[in-house]
């Protein structure tokens, strides 16, 4: 009988003991998670998965799961936030999970894949949704679908009405998200050097070409009065016609370059306006 009741006395203290250390493990896990110390929290994580009961599975692979994504991991992330959508019976985490995915994901500059995710996702909470919404409108933006964007970032904005009239301001005038055409600017400087450069709000690098291919042209109508048209072909031309074709391809490149920063600038603007959304795009449970 004593005998009895020493197994069962060392049973309980065994059971109290790996609680404790279960918990002390997740708490250090937790620590060196809110330090950025990924790597090392992963290992800990690991550890309290092996001790942990069925419950806490699911909320300890997500946490492994941002281990990875926040660490440029963002591939092997996926494998957890699946794990811990499948077994987690808590519909927020599940929905937790599947934003998490969502994220690593655009990391991976993965868009429709995140759409499809996006799509597939059914959150109750209407923060939750807005997330989602957000993240919609931002996959949406990358992939130059501004309209469809703009209905996002609408919903994304939820029952804030002062929200909804700032986007609705913003996105009135897009013509900032078309313009410069690089096409055009390259053109425009076929026609007339530097032209494309002022179209596209460069003045220094227009002027600059302008003169340059003056000078030349000039040099070679000098050079052919004073020896010969054959002379001023083979020593000049080619170097007016250097600086000529690469004046038509840097006001293309000076147009793509300030159409992506209309683009950028556009994007910062709707981030503004949806501060609490950013703000809140990378908690977990």
């Amino acid at each position: 009988m004593s005998r009895i009741i020493s197994t069962i006395v060392c049973s309980l203290l065994m059971q109290g003991s790996f609680a404790q250390g279960l918990d002390s493990t997740m708490a250090l896990a937790q620590r060196l998670f809110k330090q950025n110390q990924f790597e090392q929290a992963i290992y800990f994580y690991e550890r309290a998965r092996f001790f942990s009961p069925q419950e806490l599975e699911a909320p300890i692979l997500f946490k492994m799961g941002e281990c990875y994504r926040q660490s440029d991991q963002a591939e092997t992330s996926l494998a957890y936030f699946d794990r811990a959508y499948f077994n987690s019976r808590d519909e927020k985490l599940k929905q937790e999970a599947l934003l998490a995915k969502v994220q690593s994901l655009i990391q991976l500059k993965d868009f429709n894949l995140a759409l499809a995710e996006i799509y597939a996702a059914n959150p109750q909470e209407p923060m939750l949704q807005q997330r989602f919404h957000f993240y919609e409108g931002l996959c949406h933006y990358t992939q130059m679908n501004f309209e469809q964007s703009y209905h996002s970032f609408i919903a994304a904005a939820g029952a804030d009405s002062s929200k909804v009239k700032e986007l609705v301001s913003l996105y009135s005038d897009t013509s900032s998200l078309f313009r410069p055409r690089p096409g055009l600017a390259k053109k425009l400087s076929f026609f007339l050097p530097g032209l494309g450069q002022f179209y596209a709000g460069d003045y220094r690098n227009g002027l600059n070409s302008l003169a340059l291919n003056a000078a030349f042209i000039a040099l070679t109508i000098n050079v052919g009065l004073t020896y010969s048209t054959f002379d001023a072909l083979l020593a000049v031309f080619p170097w007016l016609q250097r600086y000529y074709i690469g004046g038509t391809d840097k006001a293309k490149l000076i147009a793509k370059d300030k159409l992506l920063k209309n683009r950028q600038e556009f994007f910062l603007e709707v981030l503004e306006i949806l501060e609490d959304e950013k703000a809140t795009a990378n908690p977990g449970p």
